[in-house]
């Protein structure tokens, strides 16, 4: 079963992508990417709180914690935008059928690129690990999508990648 992190993200790159914005041409394509060093870069001073049950290997494990997010606005010639978005998550589990201690860490890094003509391409990776105590099992979840969408709002997902490591 996915994990809340995964959904959320994919759901916002697809919202995103179906903005297709103002068209402007072949010609703002074509430009270089060069960004202007006045960027918008909003670190989040506290560290939020989450909960939610995750399946690993053996059993259904409820996990809590906090994270950390930081996002990036870059603005580029011609109204290109360059958005970063990165998630930091720490917190603890128990399993609910032998009681075992798990750590839980999660890292998201989200990229999106989008011209002006509402083209564009957003990634997103994440790696996730629970970290079991003890004779506990181990899980890493590793997940990677592209997501591309042409002028005409149409998207294609150029890839997408998940594996989960038990032991």
């Amino acid at each position: 079963m996915p994990r809340p992190t995964v959904l959320s993200a994919l759901a916002a790159v697809l919202l995103i992508a179906c903005d297709s914005g103002s068209p402007v041409g072949p010609a703002a394509e074509s430009q270089a990417i060069a960004f202007r060093p006045a960027s918008t870069a909003v670190p989040n001073p506290s560290f939020l709180p989450f909960a939610f049950s995750v399946d690993n290997c053996v059993e259904t494990v409820d996990v809590s914690g906090t994270f950390h997010e930081v996002s990036q606005l870059f603005i580029g010639p011609g109204g290109r935008e360059h958005f970063k978005f990165h998630i930091n998550a720490k917190g603890t589990g128990v399993g609910r059928t032998t009681g075992a201690r798990y750590q839980w860490n999660d890292r998201l890094f989200d990229i999106s690129n989008v011209l002006p003509t509402g083209s564009g391409t957003f990634t997103l990776n994440d790696r996730t690990r629970l970290i079991g105590q003890g004779s506990a099992v181990n899980m890493v979840l590793a997940t990677q999508i592209q997501v591309t969408v042409n002028a005409k709002g149409i998207a294609t997902v150029d890839r997408f990648r998940a594996v989960a490591v038990c032991g």
